[in-house]
C-alpha cells in the first residue's frame, strides 16, 4: 500500500469515526429531550456483571446400550465419573440461566446375554475424556444464590483404554477378561450425544455445593456398522445414567 492510499485510508477511517460520534451524541441530545434521565443512559451502557464458576465433580454412575438387532442387555453397575467445572453467570437476567463446560474422566460400560436368557455373560468398560457443553436454566431460591437448575447440552467424548470380561452369571465363573484391544476397522474411539439433568445448588458465600443427576444419550456408536466389520450391530449406543456431587467457587461476585 503505497503512502496516498494510506493517508485516504486515514482520513476515511477519521470520517466515519466523526459521523458515528455525531449520530450517538444527536441520539443522546433526543432521549434528554424525551425526559430520560442521563444516569438511565449511561446505566444502558454500563458493563453487564457476570459470575465465573470454577469447581470439581463426582460421582457414581451406570451405563448399558442400545443394539441392533435387539440383545438382552443389563445396566452395567458401579462406573465412575469426575472432572473439573466451569460456569458462566449473568445473574442480573435471572431465568435465562448459565453455561456450563466440563472436562470429565468418565467411565461407561454395558452388560450383554450372549443369548436371551442365558446365563452367559459379557461385558464391557471404558475410560474417557468427556466434554459437555451445557445450558442450565435455573429458579433463585435465596437471594445467597440457592437455586434448583435444569441441565440440556450435547456431549463430546474420546475413549482412551478399556476392559472386558466374560462370565457365567448363575456360577460366577469367568470365561475371560482382560484389556480390550482397539481395533480401528471396528471400534470407534470417539463419541458424541446429548445430556440432560437437573440438580439443586447451595450457596455458602463464595462456595457452593451442588447435587446433580444427569443422563447421558450417545447418537454415536461403540461399534462400527456391520457393513463396516462383519459381525458387528448395526446400531450400538450407549447411555449413561450418573449421580454426582460437586464444590465450585465463585471467582468474581456481582455488586
Amino acid at each position: 500500500m503505497c503512502l496516498t492510499e494510506m493517508t485516504m485510508t486515514l482520513h476515511r477511517i477519521i470520517y466515519i469515526a466523526a459521523a458515528l460520534g455525531a449520530v450517538l451524541s444527536c441520539a443522546a441530545a433526543e432521549a434528554q429531550e424525551r425526559g430520560v434521565p442521563s444516569e438511565t443512559l449511561t446505566a444502558a451502557w454500563a458493563p453487564v456483571k457476570v459470575d465465573h464458576y470454577i469447581g470439581v465433580r463426582g460421582g457414581y454412575a451406570m451405563g448399558t446400550a442400545r443394539f441392533e438387532p435387539t440383545r438382552q442387555m443389563e445396566y452395567k453397575m458401579g462406573l465412575m465419573v469426575g472432572g473439573l467445572v466451569y460456569k458462566f453467570d449473568v445473574p442480573a437476567q435471572k431465568y435465562v440461566g448459565c453455561i456450563e463446560a466440563d472436562i470429565n474422566w468418565s467411565q461407561r460400560g454395558y452388560r450383554m446375554h450372549r443369548t436371551f436368557e442365558s446365563d452367559e455373560i459379557y461385558e464391557r468398560t471404558w475410560n474417557t475424556v468427556e466434554i459437555p457443553i451445557l445450558w442450565q436454566p435455573y429458579l433463585p431460591l435465596s437471594k445467597g444464590g440457592t437455586r434448583f437448575y435444569l441441565s440440556a447440552g450435547p456431549y463430546f467424548s474420546y475413549a482412551f483404554s478399556s476392559d472386558y470380561r466374560e462370565y457365567n452369571k448363575a456360577t460366577g465363573e469367568v470365561y475371560s477378561e482382560g484389556k480390550y484391544e482397539y481395533d480401528p476397522t471396528r471400534d470407534n474411539r470417539w463419541g458424541y450425544g446429548v445430556t440432560f439433568g437437573a440438580g439443586m445448588l447451595f450457596a455458602i458465600r463464595r462456595f457452593s455445593i451442588s447435587a446433580e443427576f444427569r443422563y447421558n444419550i450417545g447418537l454415536s456408536d461403540v461399534l462400527k456398522g456391520v457393513t463396516k466389520y462383519e459381525g458387528n450391530p448395526f446400531r450400538s449406543p450407549a447411555d449413561q445414567l450418573a449421580v454426582t456431587l460437586g464444590v465450585n467457587y465463585k471467582v468474581r461476585m456481582h455488586k
